[in-house]
């Protein structure tokens, strides 16, 4: 069983991945970004908390994700956010019981400067508590 949770932790199944989640992937490869992963544990039980996933270029177009955004959106949560030099669209949403929060900020003057964070919150939910 802790095998099988230190998996889910690290690699989604596909079922629960979406658009966002598949393009992050693919761009990570790529060699004009900077991907980053960090993975919360519990100390005591080493058990996964929480994982964030960064991408982050300068040489990246934002249309793909912007679109990508736009279409998860219809089923999630969402808030939009525009300064004059950064635009931030946040969706809530939740998959497998576990939340998930997706942010995409870019440069609204330069479409090539984009950064996506995804959030995976695998902490156990209190049943019937109101916190």
């Amino acid at each position: 069983a802790y095998i099988l949770l230190l998996l889910a932790g690290t690699a989604l199944p596909a079922g629960a991945q979406n658009s966002i989640d598949r393009m992050v992937k693919k761009y990570s490869s790529a060699g004009q970004s900077i991907f980053t992963s960090a993975v919360e544990r519990d100390p005591s039980t080493r058990a996964v908390i929480k994982v964030v996933n960064t991408l982050k270029s300068k040489n990246m177009n934002v249309y793909p994700f912007k679109q990508a955004f736009e279409k998860e959106a219809q089923t999630a949560d969402s808030q939009l956010t525009v300064s004059k030099d950064k635009t931030t669209l946040i969706l809530t949403t939740e998959s497998q019981g576990h939340p998930r929060i997706y942010m995409l900020r870019y440069d609204p003057e330069n479409h090539m400067d984009v950064e996506v964070t995804i959030i995976v919150n695998f902490k156990k939910q209190p049943k019937n508590s109101k916190q």
